[in-house]
């Protein structure tokens, strides 16, 4: 597909404005694709919604509520204490019960889920170094550096939309 085949011909937008929502758009679709591979190499031993999960407890820490992580994964309570509860079962996360409110429950990585979240990413590196192979290094970075500034604007302004705040 050649690159002028991604453009979104919309007569209502200025340039800046299309420009926006191609990027916006090849970000989604681009994740949709990435997930759809991750799901695919992780199989059915660890989803990869419970793989993204301890992904985060690994990444930003552990000692978290199944609210913490429902507000940052912006779902449902039911939802993640669903996944939480699978990840628990499998002895990934450890529930302690909350020195502040014994009603709450914080959770814990175990060996087990740090082995499960390593094992996952060997299983991954091949697929990321495969869809990476023709980017030199410097392009890398150089895409990284914008990505994250995204992230953290997406990140701090979560309920912008919601709350009507554009």
């Amino acid at each position: 597909m050649s690159e002028s085949a991604n453009t979104f011909a919309h007569k209502g937008l200025s340039d800046r404005e299309r420009l926006q929502w191609e990027l916006l758009t090849s970000i989604g679709i681009c994740n949709q694709l990435a997930s759809e591979r991750a799901r695919q190499v992780l199989g059915e031993d660890l989803p990869l919604p419970l793989f993204s999960i301890l992904n985060h407890l690994v990444r930003l820490g552990d000692d978290r509520t199944v609210t913490d992580l429902a507000r940052a994964f912006q779902v449902q309570q039911p939802g993640m204490t669903k996944s939480v509860q699978k990840l628990l079962a499998k002895g990934y996360l450890r529930a302690e019960a909350d020195p502040d409110d014994a009603r709450r429950k914080r959770l814990f990585l175990t060996a087990e889920g740090r082995a499960a979240h390593d094992a996952a990413l060997r299983r991954l590196a091949p697929d990321a170094a495969r869809i990476f192979a023709d980017w030199p290094t410097d392009e890398l970075a150089a895409l990284q550096k914008p990505l994250f500034r995204l992230r953290r604007w997406l990140d701090s302004h979560r309920n912008d939309a919601a709350a009507g705040e554009m």
